[in-house]
């Protein structure tokens, strides 16, 4: 058992094994929530107030309703909460309303990184140490799980998802920098996929700090940002670092540089960092309801594509499509014929594949054939940076480190795309200098020291 915000999260060892108390608790929690609920509903119709207002007004209201119920309770010839059920009572009911339920003290759990819920199993934390831990379920049954994930999809008014049997797949960007992934329907029990950004205040400085890059790595790179060279982050699946390679390299910005933030959801965060960053225009897609039209969309639907255009509008120097899965890789070459160096990442299993997962997302929309797509690729993109990932398999901790940096280039006839490695992997797998990259001249504009590509070995632990 540990203290994660102040309550308590227990591990399966620790825990009833029949969760009887907590099944009851919960109901309890659920009955009172929908009263509160329906007296909030007609509190806020008479005034308007803000976020903290309105958690101020929640917060009073939760205390009446529990207050009520419990002097009812005691009318009733029943034997009242006690208060420090009554407090734990409240802090549910609060987390339940503004918060994340009975998520809350899983995801305030120190070190917690991801968060697995199949249906009503016992949750899996992976921690950031590699550990894994089994604690309670958050759910009696499928259907309170489904309740919960369709209360968390409905609750932001500017952007609410659906989340139904026509549309079993949910993704959501929560409070506190949380991502949540979730599918219905088509699953034998509903599965939620947690991830946290614990690390949230990073620059290529922190990475070197982690190991992820080196002393060489770490200038080079600032270089390439701040000569306006477009990059696109790879690695090895979910979990490998590439969105806080990204916000790093995003760090390198100058703090008043104009930039918009193309995502699906939240996950860059720059405008939530205004030491960092103070001109963002923080664009996120928006689904559509209802039949596809015409143009093949659905009512209200934004996509990237939208989204870069109209960024534009904005005074924008330099736009940053976020992961690319598929129709983004328009919105990302977009986005890079700017020429003011773009950023983004995508899924690949080294960094030579990038150019074909790439060529592959692209050809995809019928509209472009496969030698455009290979010369947008070579005319878009300067660097790309892949991460690998060693993982312990005793213990589960993951070790991220920058395995290779490839300049991309137009190639001759016969090959559309050139590549030449920069940086490649060293004897442990870790990238130390290779060529020197052609735009050499354009780093050093910037402040690039060109004798650091000297040290072949790279200097990895080492400050120069």
């Amino acid at each position: 058992m540990w203290v994660a915000g102040g309550r308590q999260v227990r591990t399966l060892e620790a825990s009833n094994p029949g969760g009887v108390r907590d099944s009851e608790f919960w109901r309890q929690v659920n009955s009172l929530r929908g009263e509160v609920s329906s007296r909030l509903t007609n509190a806020l119709a008479a005034r308007e107030l803000d976020e903290e207002e309105r958690e101020a007004l929640g917060q009073e209201l939760i205390q009446q309703v529990v207050r009520d119920h419990n002097d009812a309770m005691l009318s009733g010839g029943q034997r009242p909460w006690t208060a420090e059920y009554q407090v734990e009572i409240t802090r549910a009911l609060f987390d339940a309303l503004f918060r994340l339920g009975r998520l809350q003290p899983l995801i305030d759990t120190p070190d917690v990184e991801n968060i697995e819920i199949t249906g009503t199993q016992p949750v899996l934390m992976l921690m950031g140490d590699g550990r894994r831990v089994y604690t309670e379920p958050i759910a009696d049954s499928d259907a309170e799980l489904i309740d919960f994930l369709q209360f968390l999809a409905a609750r932001d008014p500017a952007n609410e998802r659906s989340f139904t049997r026509a549309n079993p797949f949910l993704n959501l960007d929560l409070p506190g920098r949380v991502r949540l992934a979730a599918v219905g329907w088509v699953v034998p029990a509903p599965r939620v996929t947690i991830r946290l950004q614990r690390l949230q205040s990073v620059d290529l400085g922190v990475l070197r700090g982690t190991g992820t890059v080196d002393a060489v790595l770490e200038q080079f790179l600032t270089a390439a940002v701040r000569a306006r060279k477009s990059i696109v982050v790879s690695g090895q699946g979910q979990g490998s670092g590439k969105t806080t390679l990204l916000r790093a390299l995003c760090a390198s910005l100058s703090p008043w540089e104009s930039v918009a933030t193309i995502e699906t959801d939240y996950e860059l965060y720059l405008h939530l960092e205004p030491e960092k960053h103070r001109r963002v225009v923080a664009l996120r897609t928006r689904e559509g309801s209802g039949e596809m039209n015409t143009a093949g969309r659905r009512v209200g639907e934004i996509d990237t594509n939208i989204n870069v255009y109209e960024s534009l509008r904005h005074n924008i120097s330099r736009v940053i499509v976020g992961e690319v899965r598929g129709p983004e890789i328009v919105s990302m070459f977009q986005a890079m014929q700017m020429g003011n160096g773009s950023l983004s990442t995508v899924h690949a299993d080294g960094a030579r594949d990038v150019v074909e997962r790439l060529v592959g997302m692209a050809v995809q929309d019928s509209t472009l054939s496969e030698t455009y797509a290979y010369r947008q690729v070579a005319q878009s993109i300067d660097l790309i940076v892949f991460l690998r990932v060693d993982i312990d398999p005793a213990t589960g901790l993951r070790t991220r480190y920058v395995s290779e940096v490839i300049e991309v280039t137009r190639g001759e006839a016969g090959n559309p795309v050139a590549v030449t490695d920069v940086f490649r992997p060293g004897p442990d797998g870790r990238a130390v200098p290779a060529h020197t990259p052609s735009f050499l001249a354009d780093l050093e504009t910037v402040g690039f020291d060109p004798n650091l590509l000297n040290f072949h070995d790279g200097l990895w632990g080492v400050t120069p």
